[in-house]
């Protein structure tokens, strides 16, 4: 075999194995973010603050309502957890909370405005 014939086999050997590590951590990147322990209560927790209407400035609805709209989820997630601090479930959100990504609060979110509370149980694990 010529040198310019192992020239391109080193090159292609080079390629396949490039694109073998990319395949890796594209595959592994999702599986190793965290992921959401208690959608079910954070789904329900939801549901409780989107109907709260003891309160007439609760303005947390609206927010939860905006950073879906927005697909926002720093804005549900801290809309959420006011409306924690409101209903003294503070110690219990951040339990539920823990792992989640910002992605996951607006997913879960948009799922109990568009079907109800119903809907929380699919989350059941």
């Amino acid at each position: 075999m010529g040198q310019r014939a192992m020239a391109i086999t080193r090159g292609k050997l080079s390629f396949v194995f490039g694109l073998v590590i990319l395949a890796t951590l594209l595959i592994a990147a999702p599986a190793a973010h965290a992921v959401c322990k208690s959608p079910k209560n954070i789904c329900e927790h939801f549901d409780d603050c989107l109907h709260r209407t003891s309160d007439p400035n609760n303005k947390d609805a609206d927010d939860i309502r905006a950073g879906v709209k927005a697909r926002n989820g720093q804005i549900v997630s801290a809309s959420a957890e006011a409306c924690a601090r409101d209903l003294g479930r503070k110690q219990q959100w951040d339990k539920w909370a823990r792992g989640c990504s910002a992605l996951e609060f607006v997913q879960i979110a948009k799922v109990e405005l568009e079907l109800g509370k119903v809907y929380c149980d699919r989350y059941s694990q």
